[in-house]
């Protein structure tokens, strides 16, 4: 099996993402560029040069994800590629997932804006989408990213048209300022139409400066919740596991010392089972 043959370029690389960007324990990877230009973008170093954090190549990041692999495997998780706009690297992603033996769920966060070939070469190796439409009415979608929506629109029905429908969720804000919820409700009733059944309704924040998923309580919160889940993890493989306590008050990722050294410990711990019973 030929790899290595594609690089991306990545912008970032978020742990522990707890049914935000996909189901289960989810890492994030952000691919950097983009097609649009939306006007509260979140990330929007994806269009500028020092927004790229390093390259790599599937097999790197392959290397580098898999530390959380029996986090994925016992929560139904994987790897969800987010961006910019990833679906520009799909030939990255491919390469990738042909290494993912172990079967993580795979979750693309795309805005669909992007030529059909890339969905194309996706359309077997991606579990589940989180599409970003921003709304379905031309005028109102053309304001805010400075596109044409038709591209999305008709790869959106080529997802649906290959039975994707089902593993599809449709993000349908409430942008203040370019759209109100009128605007909402009739995108979301054009979207059923069409056959999507699932919907992320939320209200786009104006300001970015905070971002609930960073700050230490809830950090905090992530660790808690490894830790039971190493806890399910230990007993169902029967691995005598007492959690430490930790001595954090604040985890500003999720990553603590003590959440590594368990992790580390119970992989391990279950690496050595599969061994013994080869």
């Amino acid at each position: 099996m030929t790899v290595n043959k594609h690089t991306a370029p990545i912008m970032r690389i978020s742990r522990h993402r707890l049914s935000i960007d996909g189901r289960g324990v989810t890492t994030l990877v952000g691919l950097h560029g983009c097609p649009l230009d939306c006007h509260y973008c979140l990330n929007n170093k994806c269009h500028t040069p020092d927004g790229i954090w390093q390259h790599m190549t599937a097999q790197e990041l392959y290397n580098k994800v898999c530390i959380d692999d029996i986090y994925f495997r016992s929560t139904g998780g994987g790897i969800t590629f987010g961006g910019g706009e990833p679906a520009l690297h799909s030939a990255f992603i491919e390469e990738f997932a042909r290494l993912n033996t172990l079967k993580w769920n795979i979750t693309l966060e795309t805005s669909l804006n992007i030529p059909l070939h890339n969905l194309e070469l996706l359309s077997h190796v991606v579990d589940d989408y989180i599409i970003d439409i921003k709304s379905l009415n031309p005028n109102i979608y053309r304001l805010y990213t400075g596109k044409d929506i038709n591209v999305v629109l008709s790869n959106l029905q080529y997802l649906i048209d290959i039975n994707k429908g089902a593993h599809i969720i449709v993000r349908t804000p409430l942008i203040p300022g370019y759209n109100t919820e009128q605007d909402v409700k009739e995108s979301t009733a054009k979207l059923r139409k069409m056959g999507i059944e699932h919907f992320d309704a939320f209200t786009y924040r104006t300001s970015i400066a905070h971002n609930k998923f960073l700050d230490g309580k809830s950090g905090k919160s992530i660790c808690n919740v490894l830790k039971k889940i190493r806890s399910i993890i230990a007993e169902a493989n029967n691995i005598p596991y007492t959690p430490a306590s930790c001595s954090h008050d604040t985890c500003t990722s999720g990553n603590c010392p003590m959440c590594e050294s368990e992790l580390a410990w119970l992989t391990k711990e279950i690496q050595s089972q599969q061994k013994a019973i080869l």
